[in-house]
């Protein structure tokens, strides 16, 4: 008797999924189908956003499978390894790989996986590397993808994140894709500006990661535009956003971080009962409704969190 098909193995992002979170799913995914596993399938683990759909339409790619959760599933985990930020029931799947540029997390498995994680700007630097290491050939669509994510999360190879690995990256994908890395980065801010007019509630669920640091709930919302105006016109209503959902979440503290690409900084809102927490790390006041600007500062991942969790925890 022949052995039984295996299910199917999900590659699957973060919740309120980001590009590399999305391409970095197809592109390892489309990988492990080159090497044979044709059971290896892209997923997302919420819905797409405007900069994300515009760049599977540019190069033509699938939009990949919406998991709900992850209850009796096998899944390979990339772009996270936190169990706030991954699929509801994430303790009840069977976790295989994880591919992640992030800091280390809480997520446990039953047994030893292969764990990959690198301090690079993006997912998809990790994972176009693999392309080369095995030698399969990378199809232009994926190249794209890839790209695209390495551009969008190092906002544009100017974030802090960035490293020459990155930037060597993403040179040689942008040939394989046959595209310019200006012409591409001019059309992912395009995309992203469309971010600016979404409702207040939507604009929050873009990109916002929860955290416990020393036993405080924490969340972070980061939208990232090539030009913050439209969005400072509406500050009063982002505060009250800001407000209610960390009331609603029952959170430590909530902040919004609006990322101005061009002028290469932030404003900062923050709410909870260990607010003040902000203004230390920052180093000024952070007005209720005002809020801060604070030039330099870009990233969540290498600036924010490390910083935020060292003034929560007492060793900042």
């Amino acid at each position: 008797m022949a052995a039984p098909e295996p299910g199917p193995v999900y590659v699957v992002g973060h919740k309120r999924p980001d590009t590399d979170s999305i391409c970095s799913a197809i592109g390892y995914a489309s990988l492990r189908q080159a090497l044979g596993d044709g059971h290896v399938l892209p997923a997302r683990a919420g819905a797409l956003n405007p900069e994300s759909r515009w760049v599977l339409e540019r190069f033509g790619l699938t939009e990949p499978e919406l998991l709900a959760r992850a209850t009796g599933l096998r899944l390979i985990l990339v772009d996270h390894n936190e169990v706030a930020q991954a699929l509801d029931d994430i303790e009840h799947a069977e976790i295989l790989e994880v591919w992640e540029h992030h800091r280390i997390g809480d997520l446990h498995t039953a047994r030893p996986i292969l764990f990959h994680c690198e301090p690079v700007g993006a997912t998809a630097t990790l994972i176009a590397e693999q392309y080369l290491l095995h030698e399969i050939p990378i199809p232009a669509s994926i190249a794209g993808g890839l790209l695209s994510a390495i551009l969008s999360d190092t906002l544009l190879l100017a974030s802090p994140t960035t490293c020459d690995k990155d930037r060597r990256m993403a040179t040689r994908l942008a040939a394989l894709a046959g595209v310019g890395i200006d012409e591409l980065g001019a059309g992912l801010m395009a995309a992203r500006g469309c971010v600016a007019s979404l409702p207040t509630a939507e604009l929050f669920e873009s990109d916002c990661k929860h955290f416990d640091f020393a036993g405080k709930q924490v969340g972070i919302a980061q939208v990232e535009v090539p030009d913050a105006s439209a969005l400072l016109e509406r500050r009063e209503a982002l505060v009250a956003e800001l407000e209610a959902q960390c009331q609603a979440a029952g959170l430590d503290l909530m902040v919004l971080m609006v990322t101005d690409i061009g002028r290469r900084g932030s404003h900062f809102w923050a709410a909870g009962p260990v607010r003040e927490q902000l203004a230390r790390v920052l180093g000024s006041a952070v007005d209720p409704v005002q809020g801060l600007w604070a030039e330099g500062w870009m990233s969540r991942k290498k600036q924010l969190v490390p910083a935020l969790e060292a003034a929560i925890s007492g060793d900042g």
